[in-house]
């Protein structure tokens, strides 16, 4: 009967038949440690059929466990044996792949505590435009974006999809429905390459006649260089940086009238309260890189804000919150929720008699059980969080899991999936 490790041992067998005599030993140990990959390859291929995207993904990581995004025990399982998670969707298609390797035995990071504990960000909570390119094709330039000059394609990235420049001028234009309102918010993943000169990332809110002379620009924009990132324009607030190079940050901006904040990750590196923005119903974009080096952006999502917290459950009687973070298929909070979480356990501090309904939700990807059950565990989440760490008294909190249940806009589109993936607060 031929077997798979028959298989694998015939083509390690192949491969391996011309080493030198005299490195027998080293030869018969490396013909065991790859022996071993090939066989975990080939079994866990043979368990189940996998998706293109998955198998892709496996090809990509050493000794990774596919989890359905759902089974938390299958992810913790992997987390506590340091192994990358291939999470799936109820379809079988790649939702993300997690390194938990580089992470394992690490204790993870708590909202408001260490290095975010100052951290402030709010992102908007209706969505104006969001894309991670996940249903765009490889090797093309993504159909949602308008393509202004330069050499940019969709490439595939460690399980997920990205817009890759290769040259210094490549632009393009994000179209909004609507005039960019009083307070908005911006938020994208980015790589910029170290050794690249004109390795950087703007961010314009009107038209750029030319994407490789920003000095001749007129007017305030976001960047993100080589050595600093920050406002540049007329009047700069800017914070030198370079720690974010060669690797993929997470970067987010917030605007209210002409206040600018921008955020590198947990560090605020732009505080401007005159940037004087012109807005449109559009964003103007510039990702320089070159072949050699590419530049990368990712996730990116734009949403308008809206009245102070209070205000609007006084005025609605519920909230939208869109800046609560979650491991994925988990309850487990993130750090980059601690704006959001500061902003709600403040509003109730200061309004004692305030009582509050913590509401998840979800949007239509995968089982409606699991995701009701993970839309109630992440809402008592917050609300232990809220008891613990500003001391609310849990009489005046309630939580229930909506899942699916109660979306606010269409599942079909990215938009709307990203809007339905939240957690609402309702008036009692």
């Amino acid at each position: 009967m031929i077997t798979a490790r028959s298989l694998v041992i015939a083509g390690l067998v192949c491969g391996l038949s011309f080493a030198a005599p005299a490195k027998t030993a080293q030869a018969q140990s490396i013909f065991e440690r790859a022996l071993d990959r090939a066989e975990r390859s080939v079994e866990r291929r043979a368990e189940r059929r996998l998706s293109a995207s998955v198998e892709a993904a496996l090809d990509r990581v050493e000794n990774g466990v596919v989890c359905a995004v759902t089974d938390q025990n299958c992810i913790d399982g992997a987390r506590n044996e340091g192994r990358p998670v291939v999470l799936q969707d109820a379809d079988g298609e790649l939702v993300e792949v997690r390194d938990t390797a580089q992470h394992a035995g690490d204790a993870p990071a708590t909202p408001g505590e260490g290095v975010w504990a100052n951290y402030d960000f709010v992102p908007g909570d209706r969505i104006l435009f969001y894309e991670d390119f996940s249903a765009e094709r490889v090797g093309r330039f993504p159909r949602r974006l308008e393509f202004l000059g330069g050499m940019m394609d969709v490439v595939e990235w460690e399980g997920r999809r990205l817009l890759q420049s290769t040259d210094t001028s490549s632009m393009f234009r994000v179209s909004l429905s609507e005039t960019l309102p009083e307070r908005f918010t911006i938020e994208f993943d980015a790589y910029i390459s170290g050794s690249i000169t004109r390795s950087r990332l703007g961010v314009f809110t009107t038209e750029m006649a030319s994407p490789d002379r920003w000095d001749h620009y007129d007017g305030a924009f976001f960047a993100l260089g080589r050595a600093d990132a920050g406002v540049q324009g007329p009047i700069e607030s800017t914070r030198a940086r370079t720690d974010y190079r060669d690797r993929l940050t997470p970067i987010r901006i917030a605007v209210d009238g002409n206040y600018a904040t921008m955020y590198v990750e947990e560090e605020r590196v732009a505080n401007i309260p005159n940037m004087q923005l012109v807005r449109n119903d559009f964003l103007t974009f510039v990702l320089g890189g070159r072949s050699e080096q590419p530049s990368y952006i990712g996730n990116l999502r734009i949403a308008a804000g809206g009245l102070e917290l209070y205000d609007r459950l006084m005025a609605d009687g519920r909230v939208s919150t869109q800046g609560i973070y979650f491991d994925t298929g988990s309850a487990a909070i993130r750090p980059e929720s601690t704006g959001t979480l500061t902003e709600i356990g403040w509003t109730l501090e200061q309004h004692p008699g305030l009582r509050v309904r913590i509401e998840g939700h979800t949007d239509s990807v995968g089982d409606a059980q699991a995701n009701l059950q993970l839309s109630e565990q992440r809402a008592r989440a917050v609300m232990d969080y809220l008891v613990s760490g500003y001391g609310i008294a849990a009489e005046r909190l309630e939580f229930t899991g909506r899942g699916e249940e109660a979306p606010v806009a269409d599942n079909a589109t990215a938009e709307g999936r990203q809007a339905n993936r939240r957690v609402e607060l309702v008036r009692l």
